[in-house]
């Protein structure tokens, strides 16, 4: 039986503690419950004991320049007594039915496996590009100017500002609220935050960062100029005296080797977070398609979603006037439809992750491929996926 857990309860966090394999330090689980008073929870119980668990997170996401509803799965967890039985199958479905009613439109996750949550219809869209340099490799910048100042208390606001300015350099990313800076970022005491600032004193850039057994690992990093990436870089190798190599994790698209020295550092691409629309009808409503005032087309989707069969059907796209319009409508048997796309090819299509093209290239989707090239023109591409944050 599926039942909303209060966070407040002790289960919740006794059975992440086991599943993560975390022992919490003391005081630690009541943080923890004012963390999460704004998820929801669900749980598969078994007469009086909770079986497995799934949280929410009511998140927002800047996808393209809009803001996005968006729902995190997060904390799954099954005792091992109760594994195999269905029980987080279940409690997918049923989260994905509770966030479609409640106007979620997309949802992300980080997978524990790939495989088993592309069942669902969430789908990899964001990678990560993990990078572990010697220290001497580090570039120094002793012409640049500006300065890095280390964040007093009170400068939360300047790191605000520039977190903002760089998510606008990507797709994806969230937007967070003051509950998400204070129990997500600020939370992390151990951290150093360091802010760039330019010639005119205004803050492009910042990096938070701990030194420990001789590695200088980056916690988050934000450059918003090519400047305040140099900046920053050598506020970094400043510390060479107390590390020998530094560890950080940037978007998989980013031309940080560039600005190295040797560029012949440890570079590793990860998967990181997958993203499911949930809602096609409403995303598709709302979605920042680029609208030439010029051009008047139209197109015809047909989408697959084998979990949220509401989801699937044929979806009519109208582009006039430098506007969009798009509704579900009538399938025609036989008719010929721009694409036929399942939910896990249309979630990267949106995110821009894959353009219709390279998906019909490598056989993953049919249709018209002139068409498909034409709706390509249609899609936003500057902007890379990417999240700075964890959950």
């Amino acid at each position: 039986m599926i039942k909303q857990i209060p966070v407040t309860n002790d289960e919740i966090y006794d059975l992440s503690a086991f599943a993560f394999q975390v022992t919490p330090a003391p005081g630690e689980i009541e943080k923890k419950k004012e963390a999460k008073k704004n998820e929801t929870v669900w749980g598969w119980v078994e007469g009086e004991n909770l079986a497995a668990k799934v949280h929410l997170i009511p998140l927002e996401t800047r996808i393209h320049g809009k803001v996005i509803k968006t729902g995190g799965i997060a904390s799954v967890a099954t005792w091992p007594e109760y594994r195999r039985k269905g029980a987080v199958r279940q409690l997918l479905i049923h989260a994905l039915g509770e966030m479609k009613k409640a106007g979620y439109l997309v949802s992300y996750l980080a997978p524990f496996s790939v495989p088993f949550y592309r069942k669902f219809g969430w789908e990899m869209t964001i990678n990560e590009m993990q990078f572990t340099i010697p220290m001497e490799h580090v570039p120094k910048y002793k012409d640049i100017t500006g300065c890095v100042r280390r964040m007093k208390k009170g400068e939360e606001a300047i790191l605000k500002e520039v977190y903002h300015a760089y998510t606008e350099q990507y797709t994806g990313m969230l937007v967070r609220d003051n509950h998400w800076w204070e129990h997500k970022i600020f939370s992390k005491e151990e951290l150093i935050t360091a802010i760039s600032y330019d010639d005119a004193g205004k803050a492009d850039g910042y990096v938070r960062y701990q030194v420990k057994n001789s590695k200088l690992d980056i916690d988050e990093w934000a450059a918003v100029t090519p400047e305040s990436k140099k900046r920053l870089l050598q506020f970094i190798a400043n510390h060479d005296s107390m590390a020998n190599e530094v560890q950080m994790t940037l978007p998989d698209d980013d031309l940080f080797p560039l600005f190295l020295e040797e560029p012949r550092a440890k570079q590793e691409q990860k998967p990181y977070f997958m993203t499911r629309v949930v809602d096609v009808e409403a995303f598709l409503k709302v979605y920042p398609f680029l609208t030439p005032a010029e051009k008047e087309e139209s197109f015809r989707l047909k989408v697959e979603d084998g979990v949220l069969e509401e989801n699937s059907g044929v979806y009519q796209i109208y582009f006039q006037n430098g506007s969009h319009y798009a509704e579900k409508t009538e399938e025609t048997a036989g008719e010929n439809v721009t694409a036929s796309v399942t939910i896990q090819q249309l979630t990267m299509i949106l995110l821009g992750k894959q353009t219709l093209e390279q998906l019909y290239q490598q056989a993953f989707i049919s249709g018209e491929l002139k068409n498909m090239i034409k709706l390509d023109t249609y899609l936003p591409k500057k902007k890379h996926p990417y999240l700075a944050d964890f959950f």
